[in-house]
Protein backbone atom coordinates (compact mmCIF):
# COMPACT_ATOMS: atom_id res chain seq x y z
CA UNK A 1 0.00 0.00 0.00
CA UNK A 2 0.90 3.27 -0.76
CA UNK A 3 1.18 6.43 1.58
CA UNK A 4 2.14 10.07 1.93
CA UNK A 5 3.26 11.79 4.72
CA UNK A 6 3.10 15.65 4.08
CA UNK A 7 6.39 17.00 6.14
CA UNK A 8 9.82 15.87 6.82
CA UNK A 9 9.77 17.34 10.39
CA UNK A 10 9.93 15.51 13.75
CA UNK A 11 6.34 13.88 13.24
CA UNK A 12 6.74 13.16 9.54
CA UNK A 13 10.37 11.68 10.02
CA UNK A 14 8.25 9.02 12.88
CA UNK A 15 5.58 8.40 10.81
CA UNK A 16 7.71 7.22 8.05
CA UNK A 17 9.61 5.04 9.87
CA UNK A 18 6.41 3.44 10.89
CA UNK A 19 4.94 3.08 7.20
CA UNK A 20 8.46 0.95 6.78
CA UNK A 21 7.84 -1.14 9.46
CA UNK A 22 5.03 -1.83 8.68
CA UNK A 23 5.89 -2.91 4.99
CA UNK A 24 4.04 0.06 3.58
CA UNK A 25 5.12 2.26 0.68
CA UNK A 26 5.64 5.65 2.05
CA UNK A 27 6.84 9.06 0.44
CA UNK A 28 7.33 11.93 2.12
CA UNK A 29 6.79 15.64 0.74
CA UNK A 30 8.80 18.30 2.24
CA UNK A 31 8.37 22.04 0.86
CA UNK A 32 11.74 23.12 2.24
CA UNK A 33 15.40 21.81 0.87
CA UNK A 34 16.12 19.76 4.46
CA UNK A 35 14.67 17.36 6.35
CA UNK A 36 14.11 18.14 10.41
CA UNK A 37 12.07 20.74 10.98
CA UNK A 38 12.29 22.30 13.84
CA UNK A 39 14.99 20.45 14.64
CA UNK A 40 17.07 21.54 11.93
CA UNK A 41 20.21 24.74 13.01
CA UNK A 42 21.40 26.86 11.07
CA UNK A 43 23.67 29.83 11.96
CA UNK A 44 23.22 33.04 10.12
CA UNK A 45 25.50 35.52 10.84
CA UNK A 46 24.61 38.53 8.30
CA UNK A 47 25.06 41.24 11.18
CA UNK A 48 27.47 41.97 13.85
CA UNK A 49 24.53 42.80 16.78
CA UNK A 50 25.00 40.21 19.86
CA UNK A 51 21.58 38.71 20.99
Amino acid sequence: MRVAIIGAGVSGLCALKCCLDEGLEPTCFERSKDIGGLWRYEVISRSNHVI
